[in-house]
């Protein structure tokens, strides 16, 4: 274990780039209990030291005797009765912009230390509950948007070209959410069946179907693949790259109005939301009325919609057209994206994770 006492612990890989911009700045362990999470953290940040947890070897592991020996745990995820047995004070720096958070998801939380709180909507939704729950939060900013490069034509070319494809083009990235909610199964082959083949595509799966066992989905990507062979400039990236340099290449953003969505807002990109009768303005309206959330919260989160253009992702869609649509009309919707911008993170910078380590040295090394 490294000298500071603090172990980075999270099952899922989506938690994993959060955790990296924080062990940057404080140096610790990244550990983790699934195989294909660790082989991807040690690709994508070297610079962590790692330790793999197992449920059968007892200390015989190193991650089971980090997490023993742990002064400080950090994670993206609740894990409460999984970080229950270990005396380490715990954070947790959530994963994912978080568009709901309801009084049962912060009781989930509610064992943690310190939670890091992303930005204004955030902490919006945490005041809810002030008088009822007793919560040691510190707004530090969104982590990802540490490692988010600058869009730039050399970023641009040397991306593109090592994909094999033409720099001069315009990109186009799908990207959304995850197995049950989102669109893949329904949206992915179509916009490769349909979308310019002048233009570059690329495919980003939610690592819970692209880093997943799951027979039924690694059938469809297999699948995919083969379409997108046979289409040209087209590829599925299943997190062999950060999604920030994805996001800095391209000029146009297909999601589920999800956290990649937000997200992609850092850098003013045109939009298209691929609705499903499962995530999309309906759902919207229907959680923030279950939940008890303000009106203007739900108008709020309805106003992304309108930074874009809109589209059912179980109809029969031509993204030739919504494509071009979007490019055309993309500096049109640059304010709203910008107003939403400021709503769900506040500051545009890339200091969360000086934030985050200054938080954990406050409250809990102190």
């Amino acid at each position: 274990m490294t000298d500071s006492g603090i172990v980075y612990f999270s099952k899922m890989f989506q938690a994993v780039p959060p955790l990296a911009q924080v062990a940057r700045q404080l140096p610790g362990t990244f550990v983790s209990s699934r195989r294909s999470t660790m082989r991807a953290a040690r690709r994508m940040y070297p610079h962590m030291d790692t330790g793999r947890y197992s449920k059968y070897w007892g200390d015989l592991a190193k991650g089971n005797r980090l997490l023993r020996d742990s002064n400080v745990i950090v994670t993206g995820s609740p894990y409460r009765s999984f970080l229950e047995p270990y005396a380490a004070k715990k954070c947790t720096v959530f994963h994912g912009t978080y568009t709901l958070l309801s009084r049962e998801a912060l009781l989930r939380n509610s064992h943690f230390d310190l939670l890091c709180v992303i930005g204004p909507r955030m902490r919006s939704m945490i005041e809810r509950y002030a008088g009822d729950l007793d919560l040691n939060t510190v707004e530090t900013g969104f982590l990802p948007f540490c490692e988010f490069p600058d869009r730039t034509e050399a970023l641009r070319e040397k991306i593109l070209s090592s994909l094999g494809m033409d720099p001069s083009q315009k990109t186009a990235l799908y990207t959304p959410s995850r197995r049950g909610v989102g669109s893949w199964e329904h949206a992915a082959e179509k916009i490769l069946l349909t979308s310019p083949t002048s233009m570059n595509l690329i495919l980003r799966p939610h690592p819970s179907q692209g880093l997943t066992p799951r027979l039924a989905d690694r059938k469809l990507i297999s699948r995919l693949r083969k379409i997108a062979k046979s289409r040209g400039n087209a590829v599925i990236d299943l997190s062999d790259a950060p999604l920030s340099s994805f996001l800095a290449i391209s000029d146009v953003v297909v999601s589920d109005a999800n956290s990649p969505a937000e997200e992609s807002l850092f850098y003013d990109i045109p939009l298209i939301f691929t609705e499903t009768s499962r995530l999309g303005r309906s759902t919207v309206i229907e959680n923030g009325k279950k939940y008890k959330l303000e009106q203007d919260h739900i108008d709020m989160r309805l106003s992304l919609f309108d930074a874009g253009i809109c589209v059912d992702a179980e109809s029969e869609l031509d993204f030739y057209s919504c494509l071009t649509e979007a490019l055309a009309e993309g500096s049109e919707h640059s304010a709203r994206r910008m107003n939403y911008f400021k709503w769900v993170f506040g500051c545009r910078d890339r200091l969360a994770d000086v934030r985050v380590a200054e938080a954990i040295k406050a409250h809990l090394l102190n």
